[in-house]
């Protein structure tokens, strides 16, 4: 059986995102960072502010991982819903266009090995917001608690 080499990849805060009401934390994730273009970006995120899910009328917290996979990329779009489960809509760009992954499926793949860097981390802030009176300080205090590094 041949086993294939899965080299580590580098997690980079960008800042929040703000769509509407929904306010996200950015992350780029590639083996290195430098190779999400701006206008990639962009793109990701014209894609979700015009999203079915219409985040820019629900006011909510959660974070985006652009994610470069060979010469395309996987958008995961999270939200918490302001309670304890994660919520996530996934677009991939194959076409120079970001469109929904369909994974209407039984059972179906969720994080690869390096998008769960960002999201334990993520857990964790999310975990410890969840344990506040959820005041605007401590919106800010998630919002400012960023994941940087090797995965």
């Amino acid at each position: 059986m041949e086993t294939t080499s899965y080299p580590n990849k580098y997690a980079s805060p960008k800042g929040i995102f703000n769509v509407g009401k929904t306010k996200f934390k950015w992350y780029d994730l590639a083996k290195n960072p430098a190779e999400v273009s701006p206008e990639d970006i962009d793109r990701a995120k014209i894609c979700i502010e015009n999203a079915k899910e219409n985040f820019q009328n629900i006011e909510d917290l959660g974070f985006v991982i652009m994610h470069r996979c060979g010469e395309n990329y996987l958008l995961l779009v999270c939200t918490w819903r302001s309670e304890n489960e994660l919520w996530e809509s996934v677009y991939y760009d194959g076409n120079g266009t970001f469109e929904v992954w369909d994974r209407n499926k039984t059972h179906l793949p969720t994080y690869c090995v390096w998008e769960m860097g960002i999201v334990y981390h993520e857990s964790q802030a999310w975990k410890k917001y969840l344990g506040t009176s959820r005041h605007e300080n401590h919106k800010a205090e998630y919002l400012n608690t960023l994941f940087e590094g090797e995965v």
